[in-house]
């Protein structure tokens, strides 16, 4: 019963994954909606990747209406599951109040979760947050200081990968 369980398990992995692609092709090749549509079915089966995707297209408009509660939902469910990019986004969207209450509190949460994964717009908006002091976060020179150094550390690459 234990082996019947483990393949399912690992055919439904494989299957989300077919599914991601396709959407990823259907989405370069400009078949939006048709990329939706398959990366709605992977996301409410589960695939994080799916979840930050269909969430980023709410938020931008790829293929669907501009939704921010609908982006807010998928991106959390991503987010939640350890995807930086969705807990950048997430970050970014209560810094600065896109159809959430603007929260400080709450960007740091997330820009911090992304930040601690290696992302670099996290680790700069922190910088940034924590030089200003905003709202509930306070200024702190030396917690501002560390995040941007983690920057500067990566601006070499940064530029490295820009220019390919």
């Amino acid at each position: 019963m234990k082996k019947m369980a483990s393949a399912l398990l690992v055919c439904g992995s494989v299957l989300f994954a077919g599914n991601f692609q396709q959407g990823m092709d259907m989405l370069n090749a400009g078949k939006e909606k048709k990329a939706y549509d398959t990366f709605f079915i992977a996301a409410k089966s589960g695939d994080m990747d799916a979840q930050m995707i269909l969430g980023e297209m709410y938020l931008d408009g790829i293929g669907v209406k501009i939704d921010h509660q609908k982006a807010l939902f998928w991106l959390s469910k991503a987010a939640k599951s350890g995807d930086v990019e969705a807990q950048y986004l997430l970050g970014f969207m209560y810094d600065n109040g896109l159809e959430v209450a603007q929260d400080n509190k709450r960007a740091v949460n997330w820009y911090t979760k992304a930040a601690l994964q290696g992302d670099v717009l996290s680790q700069y908006n922190l910088a940034v947050i924590y030089k200003e002091g905003r709202g509930e976060v306070k200024k702190d020179l030396k917690e501002a200081f560390k995040w941007l150094s983690k920057v500067q550390d990566k601006r070499e690459e940064m530029i490295v990968t820009a220019l390919k």
